[in-house]
């Protein structure tokens, strides 16, 4: 779906840095301040995503930067809106370093050349992992993908692949709890075998040599260490597959 803007701030409410397509320039910043007070006021914890008539707001968090918080508004809240925003946050935060208890010309200058450098790539980002979910899924019959699907919405209450990015771990638990282990390491084997037939120069990006050994260890690192370590190793995955797919494109 369509990026209209990008946001970065700090935690305590100071903008980084915003862009947004021309000629749509809104005031968001006080937006996110009132939904994230709003949330902690009550005890809801942090947004992930809000819809809204005409837009979608997609917040995400830095996992080694806490207070370094990035906003996407878009046409309408997908997973593809999120594989935007982690590719995005996790360049930030990779050339930020360690985030000041304030707002540095540093800081801002960095983040301005990632967002100018990115902003207009986005949109250009392919649906890798919707493909792959739905080719992994037809492997295991005609009917299987849509009662995975709803069985999956049932235990979410969201589109299954925005759960999947947003905290792998929680996926892969949910999978082995409908699956089984054995079945969701195979479902994840046609995943990334089906990125690897389509798109082979990620998985030379990846180092993945056999595509077994590659899905089977990263199953057992996500489900064996923290929801944090999980987030991080899918977020680098992501940002090191999306810097390949989009210098193929601008080639």
């Amino acid at each position: 779906m369509g990026l209209i803007a990008v946001t970065v701030l700090h935690e305590s409410g100071i903008p980084i840095y915003k862009k947004f397509k021309r000629g749509r320039e809104r005031p968001i910043e006080p937006l996110i301040a009132a939904i994230l007070g709003l949330a902690n006021e009550v005890g809801l914890g942090d947004i992930a995503h809000a819809s809204f008539e005409r837009a979608g707001l997609v917040v995400l968090r830095g996992i080694h930067e806490k207070d370094l918080l990035l906003s996407l508004l878009v046409d309408k809240v997908s997973y593809q809106s999120y594989i935007k925003g982690v590719y995005l946050i996790n360049k930030i935060e990779k050339n930020i370093g360690k985030l000041p208890d304030y707002v540095t010309d540093e800081v801002i200058s960095i983040t301005r050349n990632i967002v100018e450098e990115f902003f207009e790539k986005l949109d250009k980002i392919p649906s890798v992992f919707g493909d792959a979910f739905l080719s992994a899924a037809e492997k295991f019959g005609p009917m299987f993908y849509g009662s995975l699907v709803l069985l999956l919405y049932r235990e979410f209450g969201e589109d299954p692949l925005l759960t999947m990015i947003r905290d792998p771990k929680k996926f892969i638990k949910a999978l082995d709890n409908l699956l089984g282990v054995e079945s969701t390491n195979q479902f994840f084997v046609f995943f990334v075998k089906h990125i690897c037939d389509f798109h082979y120069e990620v998985c030379q990006k990846l180092g993945i040599v056999t595509v077994r050994d590659f899905t089977y260890n990263l199953l057992n690192n996500i489900r064996e260490r923290s929801k944090r370590d999980a987030i991080i190793i899918f977020r680098d995955i992501i940002e090191r597959g999306i810097d390949v797919i989009l210098s193929r494109i601008n080639n």
